[in-house]
Parts: structure tokens; sequence; C-alpha cells
């Protein structure tokens, strides 16, 4: 059986090394921890029973877990630029470093751990997975992580939450916003600055499984506030007017899923 509530304790025991200081840490402590309430809370909606539930939970204390050693080295959550795929180096501190033993002691949810956590930051879930039990764990943690990004970066500095120190004078890529339009789909590669990055913080909107996070994003205005932080950060008449029409797309799509019942 998970113990979840010791996998909390060694969590925040493991986070101790790390400088306490540090916007970036602090932000990633907590988004992990929510990560983990949201993986409960949505676990519990589809009628999971409670060790699935924990497994659940579990999977959202590991899925970001090698964001820390990222931050310690390089001093930003960009994969693009440190080469380093943060959900592969989650599995690298956990499994070949040996974290894991602190966390349970079990090898018996060993796949579906690593599968779901190696594919919540992927572009999508990898299509050789057609276990239905490992490919529910995938969607839950893609979502759960998802939902509390959405929190961040209505919550935290956005110094802490943009990959790049510059906010002034840029511009967003006309190309991206053409692509977001037709397919909604933004590769990471493609960022060039802080205001491409709108695009994909917007655009996960497309990427969600379950119908009750579309619930919480719009009872809590997440999109609608972050671009009031966005008209603020950025000052950029032509960066607002970019950004309401992402917006406006954005709350189509909910309705229209919310309506139908697509997800």
């Amino acid at each position: 059986m998970i113990d979840i509530e010791k996998a909390k304790r060694e969590f925040l025991s493991y986070v101790k090394n790390y400088d306490s200081s540090s916007g970036r840490i602090k932000l990633k402590i907590k988004h992990i921890l929510r990560v983990v309430e949201n993986s409960k809370y949505i676990a519990k909606e589809l009628g999971l029973d409670e060790e699935k539930i924990r497994l659940a939970e579990l999977i959202g204390i590991f899925h970001d877990i090698g964001r820390f050693e990222q931050v310690r080295l390089y001093d930003t959550f960009s994969d693009k630029d440190t080469g380093l795929d943060h959900a592969e180096y989650s599995l690298k501190v956990l499994y070949e470093d040996g974290l894991i033993s602190k966390f349970i002691d079990t090898s018996e949810y060993d796949d579906i751990i690593k599968k779901a956590v190696y594919n919540h930051n992927k572009a999508k879930i990898d299509e050789s997975i057609t276990d239905e039990n490992t490919l529910l764990f995938c969607k839950i943690i893609r979502d759960a992580d998802k939902l509390d990004i959405y929190r961040v970066i209505n919550e935290d500095k956005m110094e802490d939450i943009f990959w790049y120190k510059e906010f002034k004078n840029l511009k967003m890529s006309n190309s991206l916003m053409e692509k977001f339009i037709k397919d909604r789909f933004i590769k990471y590669k493609d960022v060039k600055n802080n205001a491409d990055l709108i695009f994909v913080f917007y655009g996960y909107i497309y990427d969600f499984n379950f119908p009750s996070c579309f619930k919480i994003i719009k009872k809590e205005k997440y999109l609608d506030n972050f671009l009031t932080r966005i008209k603020d950060t950025f000052d950029s008449e032509e960066i607002t007017k970019n950004t309401e029409e992402l917006l406006k797309i954005c709350n189509e799509y909910m309705d229209n899923m919310l309506k139908n019942k697509v997800v």
C-alpha cells in the first residue's frame, strides 16, 4: 500500500537540499504539492479506488522532481535552453540515483510511474501505450500539472514563471499566431522570447482530458486574469491585442467542450 503522507514528508525533506530563498525553488515546491492535490481531485472525480488515488498523488510528487537540479544548475525552467528534459531527468533522479526507494517500498507501480512521469511534458502521450490503466494515469498527471500551471501564472512572480529576463520591447511571433489559430499546437523549440511563451500558456487549454478541469479554470478566471498580468508586465498594445484574441479563442473552445462534453 502507498503511504502518501510518508511520501510527502520525504519530498519536503528532499527539497531542503536546495536554496529556499530562490523564487523558482519556492514556486516549484508549491507547484508540486498543488499538483498532488489536483491529481487527488481528478482521481476522485473519476471514482477511482483509494490505492489508485494515492498512486495519482505519488506521481504528482514525482513528475517535476528533476526541476530542482535544473534550477540549481541553470536557474531556468527552460528545457530547450538547458538541453535537459525535466521529465527524463526526474526519472534519472528517481531510478538511477535511487531516490524512489525513500518514497515507496515496492516496484509494483514502476511501469506506470515511469510512463506517466516521462509523458507528462511531451507534446502528446506516446501512442504505443495501449494499457488503459497506464494511459489513465498519464492523462491525470498531464491535467493536474497544467491545471496548476494556470494557478502559477496567476499568483507567482512573472520573473519566476517566464524563461527569460526581458519583458520589454518584445513582439509575439506572427507565424506562431497563425499557427495557434490554425492548429493551436506550439512547440517549445519555436519559442524565441517571453512574448512567444504566451502562446504556450494559452495553448495548454487544448490538451486537457477531463472536463472537471475546465470548470475550475473558468471558475477561477485563470486565463482572463493572466491577460491582466500580461498587460501590466509587457506594456505593449500589440501583445495585449494578440493575447485578447488568444483568450477569446480559448474561451470559445472551453465553452464548446463543456457543452458537448467532448473531453
